[in-house]
């Protein structure tokens, strides 16, 4: 049975990234704006990565946790305006790269971002908090990630650490994802559901999918008939400082 999923999954995999362009990839997690005395900017680096293959064009397109249109402001290396609405449009020569900052305004806000392109367009994303005089806290790079059926965060809720996890659903079609927690001896502890409706985005702490979970380290993995984009933080207790924890597959 985990082998004929497994091929589905991989199947749903190769559609969604030959779909509407020759190459798609996400970032899971955008955020951007004000929550209390922090703000919180997401950075976005591009390259095209052919090198005789001539100019890569394509768009970056972010959406809300809702689903829908996600208007981010963002600046280039040069802090001069890029895109408009809810799009990134760019063009690359070969070897060429650049780099978008979101303008901070407004509440906090949360969502995902999809790149498309028609060449190898690689790429990698940041997460950057300041305090309300403008000086940096923290930062934490975000991989890019492609769709997975089956996939695990690692867990360490020790000492008072937290550990969140965003997961976004890039398919046409609504997702029941499957969670489990599993301690270090590979016990399955706490299981539970949730569902994902096409195109939207969560984000949550382990500890509240799961109330009553004990201080430990582990994982949770999740699955789900379809594939889908996630990315893992933690946080020490103060919220001041955290890093991102990249998802492994898993069968």
């Amino acid at each position: 049975m985990k082998r004929v999923l497994l091929s589905i999954c991989l199947m749903a995999v190769f559609s969604v990234i030959s779909s509407a362009q020759s190459f798609t990839y996400y970032y899971p997690h955008i955020a951007n704006g004000i929550s209390e005395a922090a703000t919180w900017r997401t950075t976005i680096f591009i390259t095209n990565s052919s090198s005789n293959e001539g100019a890569a064009s394509g768009v970056i397109t972010f959406t809300q946790s809702n689903g829908s249109p996600y208007n981010v402001q963002f600046i280039d290396e040069a802090n001069m305006p890029v895109g408009s609405g809810n799009a990134i449009p760019f063009q690359l020569a070969s070897g060429e790269s650049r780099k978008y900052i979101s303008v901070a305004a407004g509440p906090l806000t949360t969502g995902f971002a999809t790149v498309t392109a028609n060449a190898p367009v690689m790429g990698a994303a940041m997460f950057t908090q300041f305090d309300g005089g403008g000086r940096m806290l923290g930062e934490a790079g975000v991989p890019a990630a492609i769709p997975l059926g089956r996939q695990a965060i690692f867990v360490d809720t020790t000492n008072g650490f937290k550990t969140g996890v965003a997961i976004a659903n890039p398919n046409t079609g609504a997702l029941q994802v499957h969670f489990e927690l599993v301690t270090t001896t590979g016990q399955k502890i706490m299981t539970t559901t949730r569902d994902l409706p096409p195109n939207q985005h969560i984000s949550f702490f382990v500890d509240t999918l799961f109330p009553g979970m004990p201080a430990m380290v582990g994982r949770l993995q999740f699955y789900c008939h379809n594939p889908m984009v996630s990315v893992g933080l933690r946080f020490e207790p103060s919220f001041v400082l955290f890093t991102t924890l990249p998802p492994i597959a898993i069968q």
